[in-house]
C-alpha cells in the first residue's frame, strides 16, 4: 500500500523539492525515471519511492540520504521489522549532537579519528553523560 499523502517520507520530499532548484521533471530525469511524473505521485502519497532510487534523489534533492532511506522503510515495512533490521545491524541512530562531536574531534585530530564502534559510542555517551 502506497504512503499517505501527508506520511513523513511525503512531506520530507516535498519540503526539499520546494527547495531545488529543480522542476518535478527534472528531479525525475536525473533520477533516472522515464514517467516524468513519477515525483509528483511520490509527493500526492500515489506511489512509494522504491529502495533503490533513495541514494540518487537525496543527492539529486540535496538532502540527507540517511534520513530519506530511514523514512522510506517506513513506508515498506512495519516497525517490528525495521526494529529487527536495526537491532541486527547495530543501526543504533546517531543523534546531531554526535555527529557534532565526532566532526570536532575529526577536526581536532586532524581527520585521524577512526569510525565510531558500538563500543566507542557508548564509552562517549558514559562520558558525555
Amino acid at each position: 500500500m502506497p504512503p499517505e499523502k501527508h506520511s513523513p517520507v511525503c512531506r520530507y520530499i516535498e519540503e526539499y523539492v520546494e527547495k531545488s532548484t529543480y522542476s518535478l521533471q527534472e528531479i525525475a530525469m536525473l533520477c533516472g525515471f522515464k514517467d516524468l511524473d513519477i515525483i509528483y505521485r511520490f509527493l500526492r502519497g500515489e506511489r512509494r519511492l522504491p529502495l533503490h532510487i533513495v541514494e540518487t534523489l537525496a543527492e539529486v534533492l540535496e538532502c540527507n540520504r540517511s534520513q530519506l532511506f530511514i523514512l522510506t522503510l517506513r513506508t515498506w515495512f512495519d516497525e517490528d521489522f525495521l526494529s529487527l533490521l536495526e537491532e541486527s545491524f547495530g543501526a543504533a541512530r546517531e543523534t546531531e549532537a554526535e555527529r557534532s562531536w565526532l566532526e570536532a574531534l575529526r577536526e581536532i585530530y586532524k581527520g585521524d579519528v577512526p569510525e565510531i564502534t558500538a563500543t566507542m559510542r557508548r564509552r562517549i555517551r558514559i562520558l558525555a553523560g
